[in-house]
């Protein structure tokens, strides 16, 4: 299959019609109608079905978009390093952050390599925050940065520290004169969330269930500042770690608390991917991370 199938694959995949697929691609619904039958006819099997009006990816077209994501993904990987390498760098390292990680050492980690390895170039990926792990899989990303649990063993793991959790919220908060929130007061107020499926070795886990209560409200806001915005305009509470708690906390407005005796902490871990082309670079990064955070200082 040719780049511009794939790409007209990758559009009727994130478009989920015809129409919106053709305003993406500039082109015309007839246009793009006969670039479907034509693949199909390549492949000679259909790629889409139509149920309920809708186009539906077939078995086969689903494959196909496995397919697409894959090659496009990695042909715009390859035109940004090489782009790098007209500028000295001779290799990308691509990191994703959690959603419950901090960005105040990112600036600390770009100089570091710039003077000890100025062939590396450095970005980070967003739209990884939930689900760092899976994005290692795909090579989305060579570096994830993650709480909680141990990264799985076919990553290369390289472990951070320990780090309190927090408990954020407004300094008017009625809970604000406590010097410690307990987890039954949390049952009483709006509980400010990234989502709303409970994960292990997170705060459901470790505070909510082990403990066996529950917010009387839980509120998804997905990013870091809609968290902690909505905790800072309203009643509300969250839960972070405080190497984030504590560098973004202030910027809203927020004061954090220990919760019960200040024991409950969660686990930070670097996992990148080892069987690359650019493993030693992917090394030398998690090195540098593991140098600057410092969370046995």
């Amino acid at each position: 299959m040719s780049i511009r199938q794939l790409q007209m694959i990758r559009a009727l995949e994130i478009a989920g019609s015809v129409s919106a697929a053709a305003i993406a691609l500039q082109v015309s619904q007839s246009a793009l109608s006969h670039r479907i039958r034509e693949a199909e006819r390549l492949l000679d099997t259909p790629l889409y079905s139509r149920q309920n009006k809708k186009l539906v990816a077939t078995p086969a077209g689903l494959r196909v978009q496995f397919a697409a994501r894959r090659v496009l993904a990695e042909l715009e990987r390859a035109e940004q390093d090489v782009a790098h390498m007209s500028g000295g760098v001779t290799t990308t390292v691509r990191l994703g952050l959690e959603a419950y990680a901090s960005h105040h050492w990112l600036p600390e980690l770009y100089q570091q390599l710039a003077i000890k390895c100025a062939h590396i170039g450095l970005e980070i990926t967003a739209d990884v925050g939930l689900h760092p792990e899976s994005a290692l899989r795909q090579q989305s990303i060579d570096i994830a940065l993650i709480s909680g649990l141990p990264p799985a063993k076919d990553f290369n793991c390289m472990h951070l520290g320990e780090d309190s959790l927090l408990a954020l919220m407004a300094s008017d908060h009625p809970l604000a004169k406590n010097a410690s929130v307990f987890p039954e007061m949390f049952a009483d107020f709006p509980y400010v969330a990234y989502h709303t499926n409970p994960e292990q070795g997170r705060e459901y886990d470790l505070v909510f269930r082990r403990h066996h209560v529950l917010p009387s409200n839980v509120i998804s806001a997905g990013v870091t500042e809609a968290v902690l915005t909505i905790v800072g305009q309203s009643q509300g509470l969250t839960i972070l770690p405080a190497w984030t708690a504590l560098s973004q906390g202030p910027k809203y407005g927020l004061i954090t608390r220990p919760i019960g005796d200040g024991a409950l902490t969660t686990q930070w871990y670097l996992a990148g991917l080892h069987q690359v082309a650019n493993r030693e670079a992917i090394l030398e990064v998690m090195q540098t991370i593991q140098n600057i955070t410092r969370f046995n200082d």
